[in-house]
């Protein structure tokens, strides 16, 4: 925080206040005293006022996250960067980025009816993958995406990610710090967070992210959230959902995957 400048004393500006002054006695003088005491009580009360309803708001956000997160991915077995049962016979591919926000909307809006009517019911697994498209700096989206693959190495990737995006904050800022990824992994539960530190900070998990973005780069993949679909264990293969996201100057087109877009693969398999 600036430091605010020290205005000149009255006094010193001003003779004629000076000499006003001297005349005014003790008695203005404890007056002052006492009017600026209280200023200076109620100022200090309104601050901490506001710091614990912001605390207390934050408590309550996080908790809302939490419940959220929870019930959506309670039961679901995950491995890994898996989410699903490993027999399900049909595995999607999602090429995500966390600070995209075109992820974090198909994350919210269209994936938990998915992981509903698909996933709960043993059809489908989704295996996550890292792509990079909108954070600023290749530093900045290998730390983040570190820090969800080191929570999937205890099985928790998916509440990691759900969490990271129900967070997310403006795209193309530099939210992204040490002090946020430590707090996302605060909220998921279970997790060792000492454990996650050192796995998110070892060479090999760094090299994991660089790879899935050359993989997918190598697979025609060019936007996030973009998909792959096919039978467990078979070729998988570019999959477009049917809810077109357009912007201004964009080459490729984003698209969202809805249950219907998921039943017509599905058929299209069988």
């Amino acid at each position: 925080m600036a430091k605010r400048q020290r205005s000149m004393p009255r006094a010193l500006a001003d003779p004629r206040a000076a000499r006003a002054a001297k005349r005014s006695g003790p008695a203005k003088s404890n007056a002052l005293r006492f009017r600026a005491a209280l200023t200076g009580t109620v100022l200090t009360i309104a601050v901490l006022g506001t710091v614990l309803v912001a605390g207390a708001s934050s408590t309550r956000r996080d908790s809302r996250i939490d419940r959220a997160v929870g019930a959506l991915l309670a039961g679901i077995p995950q491995e890994r960067q898996t989410l699903g049962a490993r027999t399900a016979p049909v595995t999607l591919q999602v090429f995500a980025e966390l600070e995209d926000y075109s992820s974090h909307g198909w994350f919210l809006t269209y994936l938990p009816a998915i992981i509903r009517d698909f996933v709960r019911t043993n059809i489908l697994k989704i295996e996550y993958r890292s792509f990079k498209t909108n954070t600023i700096g290749s530093e900045t989206f290998v730390k983040q995406q570190t820090a969800a693959l080191a929570a999937g190495a205890q099985n928790k990737l998916w509440n990691y990610a759900y969490t990271f995006y129900y967070e997310q904050g403006r795209e193309r800022t530099p939210y992204v710090t040490e002090g946020y990824l430590d707090n996302i992994a605060s909220q998921v539960p279970a997790l060792n967070i000492a454990r996650w530190d050192i796995d998110r900070n070892t060479y090999p998990r760094i090299e994991q992210v660089v790879e899935e973005d050359q993989h997918g780069r190598a697979d025609g993949i060019h936007v996030t959230p973009a998909y792959r679909i096919g039978r467990t264990g078979g070729a998988l293969k570019n999959f477009t959902g049917s809810k077109s996201i357009l912007f201004y100057g964009q080459i490729h087109p984003t698209t969202y995957v809805s249950v219907e877009d998921i039943v017509r693969a599905i058929d299209q398999i069988n």
